[in-house]
Protein backbone atom coordinates (compact mmCIF):
# COMPACT_ATOMS: atom_id res chain seq x y z
CA UNK A 1 0.00 0.00 0.00
CA UNK A 2 2.56 2.56 0.71
CA UNK A 3 4.88 1.24 -2.53
CA UNK A 4 1.39 1.96 -4.09
CA UNK A 5 1.29 5.46 -2.17
CA UNK A 6 5.01 6.72 -3.57
CA UNK A 7 4.46 5.73 -6.91
CA UNK A 8 0.89 7.80 -7.36
CA UNK A 9 3.17 11.02 -5.40
CA UNK A 10 5.66 10.02 -7.47
CA UNK A 11 3.62 10.29 -10.71
CA UNK A 12 1.55 13.67 -9.86
CA UNK A 13 4.62 15.11 -9.08
CA UNK A 14 6.42 14.53 -12.30
CA UNK A 15 2.82 15.42 -14.33
CA UNK A 16 3.03 18.76 -12.13
CA UNK A 17 6.79 19.53 -13.31
CA UNK A 18 6.22 19.32 -16.81
CA UNK A 19 2.81 20.93 -16.99
CA UNK A 20 4.63 23.87 -15.30
CA UNK A 21 7.65 23.51 -17.77
CA UNK A 22 4.71 23.50 -20.39
CA UNK A 23 3.33 26.40 -19.46
CA UNK A 24 6.27 28.38 -18.77
CA UNK A 25 7.38 27.95 -22.65
CA UNK A 26 3.99 28.63 -23.89
CA UNK A 27 4.14 32.01 -22.38
CA UNK A 28 7.73 32.30 -23.77
CA UNK A 29 6.36 31.38 -27.37
CA UNK A 30 3.16 33.06 -27.37
CA UNK A 31 5.15 36.87 -26.50
CA UNK A 32 7.95 35.83 -29.31
CA UNK A 33 4.72 35.24 -31.50
CA UNK A 34 3.48 38.82 -30.33
CA UNK A 35 6.54 40.58 -30.85
CA UNK A 36 7.01 38.96 -34.38
CA UNK A 37 3.32 39.88 -35.23
CA UNK A 38 2.61 36.62 -35.74
CA UNK A 39 -0.83 36.62 -37.05
CA UNK A 40 -0.93 32.10 -37.32
CA UNK A 41 0.16 31.45 -33.91
CA UNK A 42 -2.12 32.26 -31.23
CA UNK A 43 -1.95 31.24 -27.35
CA UNK A 44 -4.17 28.51 -28.33
CA UNK A 45 -1.54 27.10 -30.68
CA UNK A 46 1.62 27.90 -28.37
CA UNK A 47 -0.63 25.44 -25.47
CA UNK A 48 -1.04 22.68 -27.79
CA UNK A 49 2.91 22.88 -28.95
CA UNK A 50 4.10 23.20 -26.15
CA UNK A 51 1.93 20.78 -23.97
CA UNK A 52 2.40 17.98 -26.35
CA UNK A 53 6.36 18.47 -26.31
CA UNK A 54 6.75 18.39 -22.64
CA UNK A 55 4.20 15.86 -21.69
CA UNK A 56 6.07 14.08 -24.28
CA UNK A 57 9.46 14.25 -22.70
CA UNK A 58 7.64 13.42 -19.30
CA UNK A 59 7.23 10.05 -20.85
CA UNK A 60 10.33 9.85 -22.72
CA UNK A 61 12.40 11.00 -19.20
CA UNK A 62 11.31 7.54 -17.74
CA UNK A 63 13.60 5.83 -19.86
CA UNK A 64 16.37 8.43 -19.67
CA UNK A 65 15.85 7.30 -15.99
CA UNK A 66 16.45 4.09 -16.76
CA UNK A 67 18.74 3.91 -19.17
CA UNK A 68 20.86 6.39 -17.39
CA UNK A 69 20.86 4.22 -13.78
CA UNK A 70 22.18 1.46 -16.01
CA UNK A 71 24.75 2.81 -17.77
CA UNK A 72 25.73 5.67 -15.63
CA UNK A 73 28.35 7.99 -16.01
CA UNK A 74 31.57 7.85 -13.60
CA UNK A 75 34.79 8.74 -13.24
CA UNK A 76 36.38 5.45 -13.50
CA UNK A 77 37.74 3.55 -16.06
CA UNK A 78 34.60 1.11 -17.01
CA UNK A 79 32.10 3.68 -15.80
CA UNK A 80 33.66 6.52 -17.83
CA UNK A 81 33.09 4.30 -20.94
CA UNK A 82 29.37 4.76 -20.84
CA UNK A 83 29.51 8.20 -22.13
CA UNK A 84 30.48 7.05 -25.29
CA UNK A 85 26.90 5.22 -24.88
CA UNK A 86 24.71 7.96 -24.13
CA UNK A 87 25.82 10.02 -27.03
CA UNK A 88 24.22 7.49 -29.26
CA UNK A 89 21.61 7.42 -27.16
CA UNK A 90 20.98 11.20 -26.88
CA UNK A 91 20.37 11.06 -30.67
CA UNK A 92 17.64 8.42 -30.28
CA UNK A 93 15.82 10.04 -27.70
CA UNK A 94 15.64 13.75 -29.24
CA UNK A 95 14.98 11.82 -32.93
CA UNK A 96 12.23 9.63 -31.64
CA UNK A 97 10.68 12.26 -29.68
CA UNK A 98 10.47 14.72 -32.44
CA UNK A 99 9.04 12.12 -34.97
CA UNK A 100 6.32 11.59 -32.72
CA UNK A 101 5.95 15.29 -31.38
CA UNK A 102 5.63 16.19 -35.25
CA UNK A 103 3.06 13.15 -35.93
CA UNK A 104 0.51 14.06 -32.92
CA UNK A 105 0.73 17.80 -33.98
CA UNK A 106 0.11 16.91 -37.77
CA UNK A 107 -2.77 14.78 -36.72
CA UNK A 108 -4.55 17.22 -34.36
CA UNK A 109 -4.10 20.66 -36.04
CA UNK A 110 -5.97 19.99 -39.61
CA UNK A 111 -4.41 23.49 -40.59
CA UNK A 112 -0.83 22.04 -40.99
CA UNK A 113 -2.34 19.58 -43.24
CA UNK A 114 -4.23 22.46 -45.66
CA UNK A 115 -0.98 24.79 -45.33
CA UNK A 116 2.03 22.10 -46.05
CA UNK A 117 0.05 19.75 -48.33
CA UNK A 118 1.95 16.39 -47.67
CA UNK A 119 3.34 15.21 -44.32
CA UNK A 120 6.89 14.57 -45.80
CA UNK A 121 6.99 18.76 -46.27
CA UNK A 122 5.69 19.10 -42.78
CA UNK A 123 8.33 17.31 -41.68
CA UNK A 124 10.98 18.53 -43.91
CA UNK A 125 10.10 22.41 -42.52
CA UNK A 126 10.35 21.52 -38.93
CA UNK A 127 12.13 18.14 -37.82
CA UNK A 128 15.99 18.85 -38.17
CA UNK A 129 15.57 22.38 -35.88
CA UNK A 130 13.05 20.25 -33.43
CA UNK A 131 15.62 17.77 -33.33
CA UNK A 132 18.60 20.71 -32.79
CA UNK A 133 16.20 21.57 -29.85
CA UNK A 134 15.77 17.91 -28.28
CA UNK A 135 18.93 17.25 -28.28
CA UNK A 136 19.36 20.57 -25.71
CA UNK A 137 16.66 19.15 -23.70
CA UNK A 138 17.48 15.17 -23.83
CA UNK A 139 20.94 16.34 -22.85
CA UNK A 140 19.63 18.33 -20.18
CA UNK A 141 17.32 15.59 -18.59
CA UNK A 142 20.32 13.24 -18.62
CA UNK A 143 22.37 15.71 -16.53
CA UNK A 144 19.75 15.96 -14.37
CA UNK A 145 18.86 12.18 -13.77
CA UNK A 146 22.80 11.67 -12.72
CA UNK A 147 22.50 14.66 -10.36
CA UNK A 148 19.88 13.07 -8.79
CA UNK A 149 21.80 9.30 -8.58
CA UNK A 150 24.80 11.24 -7.30
CA UNK A 151 22.66 12.55 -4.52
CA UNK A 152 21.09 9.33 -4.00
CA UNK A 153 24.60 7.31 -3.94
CA UNK A 154 25.83 9.96 -1.58
CA UNK A 155 23.35 9.76 0.93
CA UNK A 156 23.10 6.29 0.88
CA UNK A 157 27.22 6.25 1.34
CA UNK A 158 26.49 8.66 4.20
CA UNK A 159 23.41 6.29 5.98
CA UNK A 160 25.89 3.32 5.44
CA UNK A 161 28.50 5.08 7.21
CA UNK A 162 26.47 6.40 10.16
CA UNK A 163 24.89 2.70 10.55
CA UNK A 164 28.60 1.29 10.50
CA UNK A 165 30.00 4.01 13.22
CA UNK A 166 26.82 3.29 15.52
CA UNK A 167 27.53 -0.57 15.11
CA UNK A 168 31.15 0.17 15.98
CA UNK A 169 30.24 2.19 18.85
CA UNK A 170 27.65 -0.26 20.38
CA UNK A 171 30.37 -2.86 20.20
CA UNK A 172 33.01 -0.79 21.45
CA UNK A 173 30.82 -0.15 24.67
CA UNK A 174 29.18 -3.97 25.00
CA UNK A 175 33.17 -4.66 25.26
CA UNK A 176 33.78 -2.19 27.59
CA UNK A 177 31.14 -2.74 29.74
CA UNK A 178 31.93 -6.75 29.58
CA UNK A 179 35.77 -5.89 30.66
CA UNK A 180 33.78 -4.79 34.42
CA UNK A 181 31.34 -8.04 34.74
CA UNK A 182 34.97 -10.04 35.34
CA UNK A 183 37.20 -7.50 36.75
CA UNK A 184 34.08 -7.08 39.64
CA UNK A 185 33.87 -10.89 39.75
CA UNK A 186 37.35 -11.60 40.23
CA UNK A 187 37.56 -8.91 42.87
CA UNK A 188 34.87 -10.43 44.94
CA UNK A 189 36.07 -14.23 44.41
CA UNK A 190 39.19 -13.30 45.75
CA UNK A 191 37.10 -11.57 48.41
CA UNK A 192 34.88 -14.90 49.34
CA UNK A 193 37.75 -16.98 49.40
CA UNK A 194 39.72 -15.27 51.95
CA UNK A 195 37.01 -15.50 54.42
CA UNK A 196 35.60 -19.25 53.81
CA UNK A 197 38.13 -20.12 56.56
CA UNK A 198 37.95 -17.22 58.78
CA UNK A 199 34.13 -16.67 58.95
CA UNK A 200 31.85 -19.08 56.38
CA UNK A 201 29.02 -16.73 57.62
CA UNK A 202 30.28 -13.95 56.20
CA UNK A 203 31.14 -15.64 52.73
CA UNK A 204 27.78 -17.49 52.65
CA UNK A 205 26.56 -13.82 52.94
CA UNK A 206 28.38 -12.51 50.35
CA UNK A 207 28.03 -15.85 48.02
CA UNK A 208 23.81 -14.80 48.25
CA UNK A 209 24.16 -11.14 47.09
CA UNK A 210 26.90 -12.08 44.60
CA UNK A 211 24.23 -14.20 43.13
CA UNK A 212 21.76 -11.58 43.26
CA UNK A 213 24.11 -9.27 41.68
CA UNK A 214 24.80 -11.69 38.75
CA UNK A 215 21.17 -12.14 38.62
CA UNK A 216 20.56 -8.64 37.81
CA UNK A 217 23.68 -8.35 35.59
CA UNK A 218 22.14 -10.81 33.23
CA UNK A 219 19.01 -10.05 32.88
CA UNK A 220 20.21 -6.38 32.17
CA UNK A 221 23.43 -7.79 30.06
CA UNK A 222 22.05 -6.30 26.81
CA UNK A 223 20.91 -2.74 28.15
CA UNK A 224 23.40 0.16 27.45
CA UNK A 225 20.96 1.97 29.59
CA UNK A 226 19.05 1.81 32.94
CA UNK A 227 17.14 4.36 35.01
CA UNK A 228 19.58 5.97 38.06
CA UNK A 229 17.07 3.89 40.40
CA UNK A 230 17.95 0.36 38.52
CA UNK A 231 21.89 1.45 38.96
CA UNK A 232 21.50 1.69 42.26
CA UNK A 233 19.66 -1.01 42.90
CA UNK A 234 23.00 -2.83 41.43
CA UNK A 235 25.19 -0.12 43.58
CA UNK A 236 23.29 -1.43 46.88
CA UNK A 237 23.84 -5.02 45.80
CA UNK A 238 27.56 -4.71 45.15
CA UNK A 239 27.96 -2.30 48.51
CA UNK A 240 26.06 -5.10 50.39
CA UNK A 241 28.77 -7.54 49.39
CA UNK A 242 31.52 -5.38 50.58
CA UNK A 243 29.60 -4.29 53.82
CA UNK A 244 29.94 -8.34 54.91
CA UNK A 245 33.79 -7.99 54.20
CA UNK A 246 34.84 -4.59 55.94
CA UNK A 247 31.75 -4.34 58.63
CA UNK A 248 31.97 -1.36 60.62
CA UNK A 249 34.99 -0.05 58.34
CA UNK A 250 32.81 1.05 55.66
CA UNK A 251 29.94 3.07 56.14
CA UNK A 252 27.96 4.32 52.87
CA UNK A 253 25.54 7.66 52.18
CA UNK A 254 23.37 8.75 49.96
CA UNK A 255 22.24 11.66 48.88
CA UNK A 256 19.85 11.76 45.92
CA UNK A 257 17.37 13.87 44.61
CA UNK A 258 13.94 11.91 44.16
CA UNK A 259 13.33 13.42 40.66
CA UNK A 260 16.87 12.29 39.26
CA UNK A 261 15.94 8.74 40.05
CA UNK A 262 14.00 8.18 36.45
CA UNK A 263 17.54 9.84 34.54
CA UNK A 264 19.00 6.93 31.74
CA UNK A 265 21.97 6.36 32.96
CA UNK A 266 24.97 4.32 31.38
CA UNK A 267 24.30 0.43 32.65
CA UNK A 268 27.15 -0.10 35.80
CA UNK A 269 28.66 3.41 35.33
CA UNK A 270 28.98 3.68 39.03
CA UNK A 271 29.89 0.67 40.16
CA UNK A 272 33.32 1.23 38.77
CA UNK A 273 34.13 4.50 40.50
CA UNK A 274 32.68 3.41 44.05
CA UNK A 275 34.71 -0.39 44.05
CA UNK A 276 37.96 2.52 43.03
CA UNK A 277 36.98 4.30 46.35
CA UNK A 278 36.35 1.13 48.68
CA UNK A 279 39.79 -0.65 47.41
CA UNK A 280 41.88 2.69 48.06
CA UNK A 281 40.05 4.64 50.71
CA UNK A 282 38.61 1.34 52.63
CA UNK A 283 40.54 -1.73 52.47
CA UNK A 284 44.65 -0.63 53.01
CA UNK A 285 43.64 1.31 56.33
CA UNK A 286 42.13 -0.16 59.39
CA UNK A 287 40.44 3.22 60.19
CA UNK A 288 36.65 4.00 59.25
CA UNK A 289 35.81 4.70 56.02
CA UNK A 290 33.12 6.67 54.42
CA UNK A 291 31.73 6.73 50.90
CA UNK A 292 29.33 9.84 49.85
CA UNK A 293 27.01 9.43 46.66
CA UNK A 294 25.26 11.98 45.60
CA UNK A 295 22.87 12.14 42.78
CA UNK A 296 20.95 15.59 41.25
CA UNK A 297 19.56 17.35 38.62
CA UNK A 298 21.55 20.70 37.72
CA UNK A 299 21.34 22.94 34.25
CA UNK A 300 19.70 19.98 32.62
CA UNK A 301 22.25 17.96 33.74
CA UNK A 302 22.38 14.69 35.46
CA UNK A 303 25.44 15.32 38.34
CA UNK A 304 26.61 12.49 40.07
CA UNK A 305 29.24 12.68 42.46
CA UNK A 306 31.29 10.05 44.19
CA UNK A 307 33.50 10.79 47.91
CA UNK A 308 35.55 8.88 49.76
CA UNK A 309 37.14 10.26 53.20
CA UNK A 310 40.88 8.18 52.40
CA UNK A 311 44.11 9.63 50.99
CA UNK A 312 43.44 11.30 47.83
CA UNK A 313 45.23 11.58 44.74
CA UNK A 314 48.46 12.45 46.57
CA UNK A 315 48.85 9.15 48.06
CA UNK A 316 48.50 7.60 44.76
CA UNK A 317 50.27 7.09 41.44
CA UNK A 318 49.03 7.64 38.39
CA UNK A 319 48.28 3.84 37.45
CA UNK A 320 46.39 3.50 40.89
CA UNK A 321 44.18 6.68 40.03
CA UNK A 322 43.60 5.62 36.07
CA UNK A 323 43.29 1.94 36.32
CA UNK A 324 40.82 -0.37 34.83
CA UNK A 325 37.40 0.68 36.25
CA UNK A 326 38.34 4.62 35.96
CA UNK A 327 39.68 4.32 32.50
CA UNK A 328 36.89 2.80 31.57
CA UNK A 329 34.37 4.84 32.87
CA UNK A 330 35.76 7.92 30.95
CA UNK A 331 35.81 5.63 27.78
CA UNK A 332 32.06 4.70 27.60
CA UNK A 333 31.40 8.21 28.64
CA UNK A 334 33.19 9.45 25.92
CA UNK A 335 31.63 6.72 23.34
CA UNK A 336 28.41 7.60 24.40
CA UNK A 337 28.10 10.83 24.76
CA UNK A 338 31.14 12.58 22.53
CA UNK A 339 32.16 16.12 24.13
CA UNK A 340 29.09 16.36 25.90
CA UNK A 341 29.73 14.85 29.49
CA UNK A 342 32.39 15.86 32.39
CA UNK A 343 34.46 13.55 34.21
CA UNK A 344 36.70 14.42 37.15
CA UNK A 345 38.80 13.53 39.41
CA UNK A 346 40.14 15.85 42.84
CA UNK A 347 41.21 15.72 46.08
CA UNK A 348 37.83 16.72 48.49
CA UNK A 349 38.79 20.36 50.77
CA UNK A 350 39.03 17.87 54.25
CA UNK A 351 40.83 14.66 52.20
CA UNK A 352 39.95 12.00 50.51
CA UNK A 353 38.91 11.65 46.72
CA UNK A 354 35.99 13.17 44.40
CA UNK A 355 34.83 11.93 41.12
CA UNK A 356 32.13 13.87 39.63
CA UNK A 357 30.96 13.84 36.55
CA UNK A 358 27.94 15.47 34.64
CA UNK A 359 26.08 13.67 31.86
CA UNK A 360 22.56 15.01 29.70
CA UNK A 361 19.50 14.59 31.99
CA UNK A 362 17.48 12.13 29.51
CA UNK A 363 14.36 10.41 30.62
CA UNK A 364 13.52 6.84 29.49
CA UNK A 365 11.16 7.97 27.20
CA UNK A 366 13.66 11.11 25.88
CA UNK A 367 15.81 8.04 25.00
CA UNK A 368 13.61 6.14 23.42
CA UNK A 369 12.65 9.08 21.27
CA UNK A 370 16.08 9.29 20.01
CA UNK A 371 16.62 6.13 19.77
CA UNK A 372 13.77 5.57 17.34
CA UNK A 373 14.91 8.74 15.72
CA UNK A 374 18.29 7.17 14.82
CA UNK A 375 16.45 4.17 13.81
CA UNK A 376 14.70 5.46 10.93
CA UNK A 377 17.14 7.59 9.83
CA UNK A 378 19.44 4.52 9.40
Amino acid sequence: MNNLHTRWRRAILLFGVWTLVALIFTAISYAAAIGENSRHFGLVDALRLNLVQFYLWGFFSLFIFQFSRRFSIEFRRRKLRNLFIHVPAVFLFADLHQTVHLAILWSITPRYRQQYGSVLNYYGMYFWFGVYVDLIIASLIVIAVHAFLYYQNFRAGELEQSSLRAQLAQAQLRALKMQLQPHFLFNTLHSISSLVLEDASKANSMIARLGDFLRLTIDNSEQQFVSLKEEMDFLRCYLDIEQVRFGDRLAVNFAMEPAVLSAQVPHLILQPVVENAVQHAIAPRAAPGRIDIEAKQSHGLLRLKVKDNGPGMAARDDKQIQGLGLSNVQARLDQIYGKDFRFDLTNGAEGGLTVVFEIPFRHDVDLATTTSDEESAH
